[in-house]
């Protein structure tokens, strides 16, 4: 390399992309890599349907709002009548803002409920842009008096690990 060269790892300081995070799930449910997401977890399969978490990372400028986000998530998989879930925003200084949003809809003939959150990291770039990660889970609408509660309990979970990216 000559001189007039540096070498600039990726992710960086100016360029942090998407940050490291954890996430509780079930012992028996299985991961994989979705098309377009960062990982999928898999329940085992009931009535001839799976219960799924995708988790969803990218870079977003500071003027796309989180409710915003958290409802293109649902629209992208065919929802009509979304519903906000909570208040926009963070409880405490501690946490980072999130939303929430729900739908039922009709899925491969199927009734899915779907519920998304959107939070963001901390990792302002200089031109203001941040990680922002969507949670998308499905269930049956039967059975959503019992899956629901596991999907929100996963979603409460997930937790930025603050991994710093590279100078």
């Amino acid at each position: 390399m000559s001189e007039s060269m540096r070498n600039v790892g990726w992710p960086n300081s100016v360029s942090p992309g998407v940050g490291a995070f954890r996430i509780d799930v079930p012992s028996d449910w299985s991961a994989t890599e979705p098309t377009g997401g960062l990982i999928a977890f898999l329940a085992p399969p009931r009535d001839g349907f799976r219960v799924n978490l995708v988790v969803f990372g990218e870079r977003v400028p500071t003027d796309r709002d989180l409710g915003e986000l958290a409802e293109e998530a649902l629209l992208n998989a065919g929802a009509t009548e979304i519903v906000a879930i909570g208040v926009d925003g963070a409880d405490s200084d501690e946490q980072l803002p999130s939303a929430a949003r729900r739908t039922d809809l009709v899925l491969e003939g199927r009734m899915v409920r779907q519920l998304a959150v959107t939070t963001e990291g901390t990792d302002r770039s200089p031109a203001g842009v941040r990680s922002v990660y969507a949670l998308v889970g499905s269930c049956l609408t039967e059975r959503a008096d019992i899956d629901e509660h596991v999907l929100t309990e996963m979603i409460s979970s997930f937790t930025l690990t603050g991994e710093e990216p590279a100078d």
